[in-house]
């Protein structure tokens, strides 16, 4: 037992160790002036970066702002389709059910730039192209198969009996799902919510091909830095993604438990 609990106790610290080194580093790149190779600390410290990132830069609370938007109204239209679709995948019987499944997860599967680009050609025909519109609906592409995925496992699990009870006694579609589904398929909702949000703020290449450069997102403004070895600047945009990421899931379990206090449910 004492062994385990050891094993247990080096591996969280490994992860945590693991995960600080680079975001201590990040922090430390925001602040440094110059910092050769192969010098462990900066040589000295400078803000103009983060100066020209927050005063230079108009395009940076435009592609936050931005990326939020995005990332909302992809995760609230991959809810949409993602739970009946899970529930529909996990309790009815049909002929190619099984195909189905596999078919949802073909973006995930298949090379991100490969379906973008096949789906660019249709939406610059119906003018979606450079578009809020037409970004959101890329990004849903590639969050519903995790979504779907995640509610699936959750609808396999409870099952239509307590659907079938409601019924019975007396509930119609709405009161069952408002009173009994979705308050028992929450914690798999905010489980696709948090995924879909993060795959959507992370997009680029998506972003890049439908937006066509006319949506300005965090990643559109972070990959060219990096790529330029601007890495101070780079930094800057990195730490932004992460306390947005982080703000925005935070605000979701809020809610969330929110909800269920409302409710008098116990949220675990």
């Amino acid at each position: 037992m004492k062994s385990k609990t050891i094993i247990s106790k080096g591996i969280f610290y490994f992860l945590v160790i693991g995960n600080c080194i680079p975001l201590i580093l990040l922090l430390m790149l925001t602040v440094s002036g110059m910092w050769p190779y192969p010098e462990l600390t900066p040589q000295n410290l400078s803000l103009k970066y983060i100066s020209y990132v927050f005063l230079g830069n108009k395009d940076t609370l435009k592609a936050i702002i931005s990326s939020i938007m995005i990332a909302i109204l992809t995760t609230g239209l991959t809810l949409v389709i993602a739970i009946p679709a899970s529930k529909a995948l996990a309790i009815y019987k049909f002929r190619g059910k099984e195909f189905i499944k596999v078919l949802v997860l073909l973006p995930i599967i298949v090379p991100s730039i490969t379906i973008t680009t096949g789906i660019q050609i249709s939406m610059i025909k119906v003018g979606l192209t450079g578009t809020f519109i037409g970004v959101t609906l890329i990004h849903v592409v590639f969050t519903l198969p995790y979504a779907i995925r995640i509610l699936l496992n959750v609808f396999e699990i409870l099952g239509d009996k307590y659907e079938r009870q409601g019924s019975i006694l007396g509930g119609n579609r709405f009161q069952v799902f408002r009173h009994i589904t979705l308050p028992m398929i929450m914690p798999g909702i905010l489980s696709a919510a948090i995924m879909s949000f993060t795959v959507s703020l992370s997009q680029y290449i998506t972003t890049f091909l439908i937006g066509g450069g006319k949506i300005i997102t965090i990643p559109m403004i972070l990959i060219p830095y990096v790529q330029g070895g601007q890495v101070q600047t780079a930094a800057i945009y990195s730490i932004i993604f992460i306390f947005v990421a982080l703000i925005s899931l935070g605000l979701m379990e809020v809610t969330v438990k929110k909800y269920y206090n409302m409710n008098n449910v116990l949220y675990l």
